[in-house]
């Protein structure tokens, strides 16, 4: 029988509990919330990223799903799309979560965003993108 391995360490996981939801922020479309209080340096959630070649990321470029590529960690060419609520957390200039990145070589790229202060159940979870907001950034 195989045996599978966490990507991230056992201690980083909410067992049992759903730290984020999906929800409408005011005067910016979806966003994510807590669903529950989060301490600073707890994980919020940690998603599955497809790995996006140069070509891949290039064809993307001006599409509504370019929206939501991630800069790739590695690579200026390539890209990574994110497959779970990261993807559609909002841009701040003073967010409430890291984000970080991690490799693994049977399971790929992962994106985690881990809080930088506490954040009570409710709150909008936001992170600094990589790139300049291409929109006018709303408080």
């Amino acid at each position: 029988m195989t045996q599978l391995r966490p990507a991230v360490p056992a201690q980083d996981v909410a067992v049992g509990a759903i730290r984020a939801r999906l929800g409408a922020a005011p005067g910016k479309g979806r966003g994510v919330f807590a669903a529950l209080d989060v301490k600073a340096g707890e994980i919020v959630v940690t998603d599955a990223c497809i790995d996006l070649t140069a070509a891949d990321n290039a064809a993307l470029a001006g599409t509504l799903v370019d929206d939501y590529v991630f800069a790739h960690p590695k690579s200026d060419a390539r890209g990574l799309l994110v497959l779970g609520l990261a993807s559609l957390a909002n841009h701040a200039d003073d967010p409430t979560v890291a984000t970080e990145f991690a490799y693994d070589r049977d399971l790929g790229w992962f994106v985690t965003l881990r809080a930088i202060r506490d954040i009570s159940a409710g709150d909008e979870i936001t992170r600094r993108y990589a790139c300049p907001p291409w929109f006018n950034v709303r408080t």
